[in-house]
């Protein structure tokens, strides 16, 4: 069954566990420096190639072929003619070839860890934050901090932000350009808020007083009664659930958290908090009054297929600048977005959720630094993968905006991703139509907004409490969907609940991830 759990590691990728080990730095099993690779900064460049500050591409010599694994929804009809065309865009540009690695996350999360045991031909692939410290222990990850000087453009763009993807000293990798923060948010259909005239900006929230969440209940209230078939919420996230990973810093895996949008450095029991015991009896209060569909605990069914099916009025997700739209195309109804939270913040967690490491089975680790480098840069790159081949899987309409050419759609389409997030650098390529024309420079205003997790840079080494992990994660499945959707009594189910986690290990875990935050922010001069 899916789970409605908390999903403060969750927003683009299902990114689920521990993190990585905080005590491994160095290099792990590298065959080569950069100074062995001298053939990768060699003289002889043409003038229209693409250069970093210590790496210029070779024409004279042969192409290196790099082998770069990326997510797509589904590999489309025409993903050769997509694969193809990138690996003329590098060859023309860098003198390398790309052996392009299609994965949609299903094979990625169940294949990777096998492709790499494997030893199989690989530069850059995908590694969700879980994986850190298996993968840099096993060998499968070279330290990208060594290859710095060849990635100057992620650098200076990233900023900060590069602290996320280290594990002491070792950097995993570069976090992706997309939202930095995970606000919740309902997201209503506007043709109900109009007909019956209800403006979602007049509905204001704050985790101050839990009592103007009421506001939500007022809502709900008002369409059932014009509408008295319609389900009021649907979907498998929760209010408690979203507000979890928009509150509090999970420090890797929810089992001990910073209060207070990441301010507070004492690791509680977030499940033990008033706000967590108010939120779930709100829901429980929509739940009783029948503003939620009887089986909610147990529907599989997304917010989104449930709202283009025609009956439900809103759902919860994390919301970011172009929701909006986002949500339009995949409802086919125009909404509304109404934050749930009067601010959210940034925290490791959502920026190293997912990043794009160097594998340790590169054969020229710095040729695929430099690769990459010029993949987050390249616009044209960045529109290959999302979007397809130009003039074929889309075209720049008038507004410099991609969409479909005419005669073609979303089902005749060979090639269409639209997994931006996932990619190296949405920012460098063109935005989809039905997005405001300054939709990048919204997403930057959003990130520059964000306050920072007092652990931001913190990663948790969950070796030690592995075993309490599992066990906690089994006792938390028990209930979460049943406390957080309202089907129980809340303070029955949270006690329960509590109750499970406290003698699975909880407490273990807190206390481990307090003593190694101590120990952190002690070397921050903190």
């Amino acid at each position: 069954m899916k789970k409605r759990r908390i999903i403060s590691l969750f927003a683009a990728f299902l990114v689920a566990g521990s993190l990585a080990s905080c005590g491994n730095g160095g290099d792990s099993g590298q065959s080569s420096t950069p100074a062995e690779n001298s053939t990768s900064t060699a003289e002889g460049t043409e003038s229209s190639s693409s250069e970093t500050a210590t790496y210029t591409p070779n024409f004279d010599e042969d192409p290196y072929e790099v082998h770069f694994q990326y997510i797509v929804a589904a590999e489309g009809a025409d993903q050769q003619m997509v694969a193809d065309a990138i690996s003329d865009l590098a060859l023309s540009e860098m003198n390398m070839t790309v052996d392009l690695i299609p994965q949609t996350m299903g094979t990625w999360s169940t294949n990777m860890s096998m492709i790499l045991a494997a030893n199989e031909p690989l530069d850059l692939f995908n590694v969700g934050s879980s994986s850190f410290g298996t993968y840099i222990e096993s060998g499968y990850v070279r330290n990208f901090a060594d290859y710095l000087d060849y990635v100057p453009d992620v650098v200076e763009t990233l900023g900060d932000d590069i602290k996320a993807g280290y594990v002491g000293d070792f950097l995993v990798g570069f976090g992706k350009m997309k939202e930095r923060g995970y606000w919740p948010g309902l997201v209503v259909r506007q043709d109900v808020m109009d007909a019956i005239g209800v403006d979602a900006s007049s509905i204001e929230v704050t985790t101050e007083d839990t009592s103007s969440y009421e506001q939500i209940t007022d809502l709900y209230a008002k369409v059932k009664e014009a509408y008295p078939d319609m389900t009021c919420l649907g979907g498998y996230i929760s209010l408690a659930g979203t507000m979890c990973g928009g509150f509090a810093d999970g420090l890797g895996n929810n089992f001990g958290m910073l209060d207070h949008f990441g301010q507070d450095t004492t690791v509680t029991n977030w499940f033990e908090s008033d706000l967590c015991r108010d939120l779930c009896q709100l829901q429980r209060e929509w739940f009783t009054a029948g503003y939620e569909s009887a089986d909610i605990a147990t529907s599989q069914d997304a917010g989104e297929t449930l709202m283009k099916a025609g009956n439900l009025f809103s759902f919860m997700c994390y919301i970011k600048p172009n929701t909006a739209a986002e949500k339009k195309s995949q409802t086919g109804y125009d909404v509304s977005v109404i934050p749930l939270a009067e601010k959210t913040f940034t925290s490791s967690s959502s920026v190293n959720s997912d990043v794009y490491a160097l594998a340790n089975a590169s054969e020229d680790p710095v040729k695929a630094a430099a690769f990459y480098n010029w993949a987050f840069t390249s616009e044209a790159f960045n529109d290959l993968v999302n979007w397809g081949v130009e003039g074929v899987h889309w075209v720049e309409d008038e507004d410099g905006l991609a969409t479909y050419p005419d005669g073609v759609d979303a089902t005749t389409v060979g090639y269409h991703q639209d997994f931006g997030f996932t990619y190296p650098n949405q920012f460098a390529g063109h935005p989809w139509a039905g997005n405001p024309v300054d939709i990048w420079d919204q997403y930057e205003e959003y990130n520059a907004s964000l306050a920072r997790s007092a652990a931001f840079g913190f990663t948790f080494d969950p070796s030690s409490v592995n075993n309490e992990i599992a066990a906690c994660t089994s006792a938390f499945d028990q209930y979460d969907n049943d406390v957080f959707t309202g089907a129980i009594d809340t303070d029955e189910g949270l006690a329960a609940m509590n109750e499970a986690l406290y003698g699975a290990g909880l407490q273990t875990i807190m206390d481990e991830k307090q003593s190694q935050l101590d120990a952190w922010m002690a070397e921050q001069g903190n």
